[in-house]
């Protein structure tokens, strides 16, 4: 949650530059983390959800991918077992 500490980071030193008292300041936090935020979403390619989905997805198919080497170096094996001149 790095992005809601540095938004409150921010708008705790725009706050704290103006000098307005209590129920005030915190009113213009709260718009101004609000205004950050909406900034920071629209700045974001894709959420969090849709990026765990596509880690999830490439570990799938590093995971095929890994099954796939081994079948083909098994069948790599085989063929060259078959291919070796028989002793008899």
């Amino acid at each position: 949650m790095r992005d809601r500490d540095l938004l409150g980071e921010i708008s705790g030193r725009l706050t704290g530059l103006l000098q307005s008292g209590g129920a005030a300041a915190s009113d213009l936090r709260g718009k101004i983390e609000e205004q950050l935020r909406d900034g920071v979403a629209e700045l974001s390619a894709i959420d969090r959800e849709e990026f765990d989905a596509q880690v999830r997805a490439l570990e799938r198919a590093e995971e095929r991918i890994q099954a796939l080497e081994a079948t083909v170096a098994e069948l790599e094996r085989r063929l060259a077992g078959e291919d070796a001149p028989s002793a008899k």
